[in-house]
């Protein structure tokens, strides 16, 4: 049998905030952008949650439901570092560890447990580790079961702060009381389309003809529901040591205002292909293909794609392809989103360059991205940049 661990960090975001700041403790807070802005909540402390403060909430609608938040602007280096060292305690226990995302983890602990009493210990032991190492006020829950699928679910079933088994004695009970949105894998758009097939819940689901399912969704998707309808679920842990390389990185920005300046919209652009430009080479990565995007305040969307011939990974030259595009056009309606995307990537391309102003230019970079190293993100940077109005912190990016 194997043994397949989630742990999923409770109010991740917010907790390290608390942890951080003890004055935050035991007060309803969220991590959003500047108070007022028209940033969403990205995370909720337990306390704000009581009072029905939901993650993507907008700001107004949260403060209607709690007049006392506390609005935390997020800080994107401080939860990743946090991260890391959460993985770290992780890799104690095991070898594979899967990153599911910033705040949650699959373990793979076959092997090395054999009774149920066993895996429960053990998760003992793994939430004790992360008090030490994080500190005390970062709870997390774990979910233990066969599979990724059950112990994914499992893992909300006792939240927060708790620890929860599922195996054949409560199986179907589990996947009984379930939605099938509490499915990993099965989205909004997939659960409207079982719902216009009279597919409302995962006995309905177990029911459904497999060939219907699979002249629907498809012979990989098909057969895939019909599994997750049995708590069935083959796929492997996967290390994150053993992880292929990111395929694409990307940054986005929502304006203070919609607007039509493009001084103001380029201040942002340059600001954000910085950015790109410093993750590449973090990675030892350089991309081909740029994409500029835009928002505006109707939720419509324009932009464009760029493919080079070269590879490339400055952050200045990102922006002076994309300035030149940017000069050429009439925005039909006022912007209220900037995005930059990179893909097509390659790590260790390290072309010399040919030229002996380009090599200086990449020697000027190296520079720059030590100092930036140290003493933090832009401290040094293009002095075009110096009439931007200071951006929120990133919370989140594409890859850890």
């Amino acid at each position: 049998m194997r043994y397949i661990f989630h742990v999923d960090m409770d109010s991740y975001f917010a907790s390290v905030e608390q942890q951080a700041n003890p004055t935050l403790r035991g007060k309803p807070i969220v991590v959003s952008g500047k108070e007022g802005s028209r940033s969403v909540i990205v995370a909720a402390s337990r306390e704000a949650k009581k009072f029905g403060v939901k993650t993507a909430m907008l700001q107004h609608e949260a403060r209607k439901l709690c007049p006392n938040l506390i609005f935390i602007e997020g800080d994107g280096a401080k939860y990743s570092y946090l991260s890391r060292e959460m993985f770290e305690v992780f890799k104690y226990f095991t070898e594979k560890v899967e990153v599911y995302s910033i705040d949650e983890a699959f373990l793979d602990l076959t092997g090395y447990i054999q009774t149920r009493e066993q895996a429960l210990r053990l998760a003992l032991e793994i939430k004790t580790g992360i008090k030490k190492c994080l500190g005390e006020w970062l709870t997390c829950s774990v979910g233990i079961a066969e599979n990724k699928l059950l112990a994914k679910l499992a893992s909300d079933m006792k939240k927060p702060d708790g620890i929860f088994y599922i195996d054949e004695s409560n199986k179907e009970q589990v996947l009984n009381k379930i939605k099938l949105i509490d499915f990993c894998g099965l989205g909004r758009r997939i659960e409207s389309r079982l719902d216009s097939l009279g597919i409302d819940s995962v006995k309905k689901l177990r029911g459904y003809p497999l060939t219907e399912l699979i002249n629907e969704f498809g012979s990989y998707y098909g057969q895939r529901l019909r599994e997750m309808s049995f708590g069935i679920d083959y796929t492997e842990v996967v290390s994150f040591l053993n992880e292929p390389a990111a395929k694409s990185v990307g940054r986005s920005y929502t304006l203070a205002r919609n607007t039509f300046d493009k001084e103001e919209i380029l201040a942002v652009l340059m600001h954000l292909c910085e950015k790109i430009g410093r993750e590449l080479r973090q990675e030892k990565m350089s991309a081909k293909t740029i994409a500029v995007y835009f928002r505006y305040g109707d939720f419509t969307h324009s932009g464009w794609r760029r493919t080079f011939e070269g590879y490339i990974d400055d952050g200045l030259k990102i922006y002076s392809v994309a300035k030149k595009q940017i000069e050429a056009i009439r925005f039909p309606k006022a912007v209220r989103l900037v995005g930059v995307h990179a893909s097509n990537l390659i790590q260790g391309y390290g072309q010399q360059a040919l030229w002996s102003v380009d090599r200086k230019r990449d020697q000027i970079i190296q520079s720059l991205d030590k100092i930036n190293d140290r003493y933090g993100e832009l401290t040094i940077k293009p002095a075009f940049l110096l009439k931007l109005k200071r951006l929120k912190k990133r919370v989140g990016g594409f890859k850890l």
